[in-house]
């Protein structure tokens, strides 16, 4: 899996380039007005290679985001700057920079996005707005026409890297110029915080731009897109391989029944619970399913459980698979697995290989990667594990991922922050500025059946605490050097906030875990404590 090597040689070609960037943004923040006197003054502010084509006042209240009609509410006033860069002649990045009139917390904070980026996250941006903070987010340039077009990249090689990197970049540098033009000083404080790609972008900073933020939220990093892919390759093949290798609603809840029978209370966590507290704890062998005799509604057939072993293991030496058996594999891995045979039908047959009339079986695996990785020119791929520069400035990263993610395995995020920690030299160290959180029980970014909120504005209300919100937390951890040692989540009654609390439960920093003292009601955080997981 580690592409370290290849990756750090493939950007010191571009090293002037980067350079260049850094220069140019220097030049641009000597060149701006001491302070603009209106919102409206912000039109004729002089960026690199930058076109501002909004520059207006917005009232406190409501707002309808462009090609939206539901609107965003319970804003503060706030002046709306919409603008493009263009650093290459094929290159064209939206972003949009929210500055709060009267309530500047004196911060900056930066959205990520997901997927191919297909528009703007405004309604990401609301959440910090609300807070104070100035922000800003991108469609990364990619002009995909929906969330799985890859289209836009065929013959697009400037446009993959806007996307890869540079997109993210220029908008923190524009974005911050702006800010620092409207209110006569720069932010304080600079955040970003992101989900999936917006994960990967958190880790792009960190590995390439340790200057940029003092601190990062990454979710779920899709840090090895090519890989990650393929990996949806194979799960499909896995359950296309016989014309009885598919699995139905019934098969995968006999899975997911075994796998709780077996584990669950075993783990720190309840028998009750739906999910497991601490999956690498349950050895579950999916060999335990096959019937004996005629076919029952309690076992599954032969090619079924060969189906499951081969999505648990994932596609050898290229990324991991789903072998944590989370006892979830029935409420998320349908929509999963639908999701993400859209996304690689889409990658391969308009991006890798286009106009070839690609099917996922007229290719081997490797071969699947190996024209990937070209097609990416591998600038895609941030798994660098050397965070020292981002260390020593003082940066502060917080990555999270849920155990039941059915898109990007969770043993990424592991795989990632064990090499980290190998180059940092030790847990305690690599603890001082980068923390892991595992998740129990939720999807991809959100979702699923355990505790999936704890703020971020995606999931459920941000109440601005730091015991159970990670952007508060985060801002803590920097400015107060309060490092968390948990991290309160909550799940919400059919996730909906109105419908009230059904539980809450701590998230603690990867390897620990959350364990019931045995005590208390089990649905209170504050009998629940983290602890080193038995071996």
């Amino acid at each position: 899996m580690k592409d370290s090597s290849k990756h750090s040689a493939i950007w010191g070609s571009v090293k002037g380039l980067l350079l260049c960037s850094a220069l140019l943004t220097s030049i641009a923040f000597m060149a701006a007005p001491a302070a603009a006197d209106s919102c409206s003054d912000l039109a004729s502010l002089a960026l690199p290679n930058t076109t501002i084509t909004t520059a207006q006042s917005i009232a406190s209240g409501r707002f309808i985001p462009p090609g939206s009609s539901t609107a965003i509410i319970n804003l503060p006033a706030f002046c709306r700057v919409a603008a493009f860069v263009t650093p290459t002649s094929d290159s064209h990045i939206d972003f949009e920079v929210w500055i709060p009139k009267s309530i500047w917390n004196g911060k900056y904070a930066q959205e990520g996005c997901g997927g191919w980026c297909v528009s703007i996250p405004y309604g990401a941006m609301a959440d910090p707005l609300r807070r104070g903070y100035a922000v800003a987010a991108t469609d990364d340039g990619t002009g995909a026409l929906s969330p799985t077009d890859a289209s836009w990249a065929n013959g697009h090689p400037e446009k993959v890297n806007d996307w890869a990197y540079r997109a993210v970049k220029v908008t923190h540098d524009d974005a911050e110029a702006i800010v620092a033009a409207f209110k006569s000083s720069g932010p304080r404080r600079s955040y970003f915080e992101g989900c999936s790609t917006g994960g990967r972008q958190a880790l792009v900073e960190a590995q390439q731009y340790p200057q940029d933020f003092d601190g990062l939220i990454g979710g779920s990093p899709a840090s090895i897109p090519p890989a990650i892919i393929v990996g949806f390759v194979w799960n499909f093949l896995a359950l296309t391989e016989t014309p009885d290798s598919s699995l139905t609603q019934s098969d995968l809840n006999i899975l997911s029944s075994a796998v709780l029978t077996q584990c669950a209370g075993h783990d720190g966590g309840l028998a009750t619970d739906q999910f497991l507290n601490n999956p690498p704890a349950c050895k579950f062998n999916p060999e335990s399913l096959l019937c004996t005799g005629n076919t029952t509604s309690s076992c599954l057939s032969e090619v079924k459980v060969a189906a499951i072993k081969k999505i648990y293991s994932g596609p050898p030496n290229i990324f991991p698979g789903y072998q944590v058996n989370e006892g979830t594999e029935a409420v998320l891995w349908p929509a999963g697995f639908v999701g993400q045979q859209s996304f690689f039908e889409n990658f391969f047959s308009e991006w890798v290989f286009a106009n070839s009339g690609w099917t996922p079986t007229s290719t081997t695996i490797n071969q699947d990667l190996s024209a990937a990785n070209a097609s990416t020119a591998g600038i895609t791929n941030f798994t660098n594990p050397d965070l020292t520069a981002f260390q020593k400035r003082g940066g502060k990263l917080i990555q999270y991922v849920g155990w039941s993610d059915p898109l990007i395995s969770a043993l990424n995020d592991i795989n990632y922050y064990t090499s980290v920690t190998d180059v940092i030299g030790d847990l305690g160290a690599t603890e001082q500025f980068y923390r892991l959180f595992m998740v129990p029980g939720m999807g991809h970014c959100a979702g699923g059946p355990g505790a999936n909120a704890f703020g971020l504005g995606l999931n459920g209300p941000s109440p601005s605490d730091p015991s159970d919100d990670m952007l508060s937390a985060l801002a803590q951890w920097v400015e107060q050097e309060i490092a968390p040692d948990k991290i309160i989540a909550t799940k919400y009654v059919n996730d909906n906030p109105a419908n009230g609390v059904a539980f809450q439960r701590p998230l603690c920093p990867y390897p620990q875990i959350a364990q019931y003292s045995g005590s208390g009601d089990a649905t209170q955080a504050n009998n629940w404590m983290c602890v080193e997981p038995r071996q």
